[in-house]
């Protein structure tokens, strides 16, 4: 049972977004230097990319942001569910 729901719509199947660097290998370049062919892609779990620049400074607690499964609503904290009311 969910105790937890999303605060739009009060489905209980949620998910969590998170940021992850996905590696793409340059297989062909052209010849100004650009990339126009790539190979499969690879999530490194243990990059060291600079996350600040996409979700502000290192030192301050990240918000996971959560999506609903029905209703594809976004947000940061979800709604308590009335579980007393389903109960009875």
């Amino acid at each position: 049972m969910n105790i937890f729901v999303c605060p739009k719509c009060g489905y209980g199947n949620i998910k969590e977004l998170s940021l992850c660097v996905v590696m793409h290998r340059v297989t062909e370049w052209d010849l100004s230097g650009q990339p126009t062919e790539f190979g499969e892609p690879e999530v490194d779990w243990e990059s060291e990319m600079p996350y600040d620049s996409l979700v502000g400074p290192l030192d301050r607690e990240p918000k996971p942001t959560f999506e609903c499964c029905r209703c594809g609503e976004q947000f940061e904290k979800p709604k308590p569910a009335d579980i007393a009311r389903r109960i009875f």
